[in-house]
């Protein structure tokens, strides 16, 4: 069996649409949960797409927040 966390976390990374280092993953069983903060909305939902597509996966928990760029920042340095 092959180990979910890293295909996850591969799909994720190589996604050009999330932003890489913004966006971490649970894996619990066959679900997931998104964590991060992006500021774009597409970013969200490409997240969740790409991981609903990685083998083994049943549902996915979308809790990425988007805010603006500035908040963005501002929520990495704390």
């Amino acid at each position: 069996m092959s180990d979910m966390r890293a295909e996850v976390a591969n799909a994720l990374y190589w996604n050009l649409a999330v932003p890489r280092y913004r966006v971490t993953a649970e894996v619990d069983g066959a679900v997931v949960t998104l964590h991060g903060v992006v500021e774009r909305a597409y970013e969200k939902s490409s997240a969740e797409a790409t991981v609903h597509w990685v083998p083994g996966v049943m549902s996915v928990k979308n809790e990425i927040a988007i805010c603006a760029a500035q908040e963005v920042s501002q929520r990495a340095f704390h």
